[in-house]
């Protein structure tokens, strides 16, 4: 029977997610999730949708979108892989922000409910003022806690 019960723990243990958002951590581990599964092969079944083009210091609405999620993270990275410029919430119900290298430089989950799993969410991104060149959004998005994509550039940008 003991044998059993340490099975079962080992096995339920990568369902343990961060239900109230990505955790700090992720910060210097290139938005990676600790879920102790390996990550998906497969083609990113979510999306950006918004403008291609934001002058410095400007915001641009941003959709990420597709298949249901429960938990994701987003960053927006210079040439050298940096994260840049800032998020704004949107939709609060669904999103909040992270401090990693700078004040909201990093958008992520709240406390998803199984009952109302989203398959997309809305933010704003303020391009940094002093910045001119490509900018890519790199995102983590987990559908569960065992099927997931890690630092997928989901949409490139030029900022001007």
């Amino acid at each position: 029977m003991l044998r059993f019960l340490v099975i079962a723990c080992c096995l339920a243990a990568p369902a343990f997610g961060y239900s109230t958002g990505a955790p700090r951590e992720i910060c210097s581990n290139g938005l990676t999730p600790e879920h102790h599964v390996p990550e998906q092969t497969s083609p990113v079944p979510y999306f950006f949708s918004g403008d291609d083009l934001v002058k410095g210091g400007e915001k641009i609405t941003i959709k990420m979108g597709g298949d249901d999620f429960l938990g994701f993270a987003v960053q927006v990275h210079d040439a050298n892989k940096k994260p840049i410029g800032t998020f704004k919430v949107v939709e609060p119900n669904k999103s909040q922000t992270l401090a990693c290298s700078n004040a909201d430089d990093t958008i992520t989950h709240v406390k998803i409910s199984k009952s109302s799993i989203p398959n997309s969410v809305q933010f704003q991104w303020v391009a940094p003022a002093n910045y001119k060149g490509k900018a890519r959004f790199v995102g983590t998005v987990a559908k569960d806690g065992a099927t997931y994509w890690i630092s997928k550039v989901i949409k490139e940008i030029e900022v001007e």
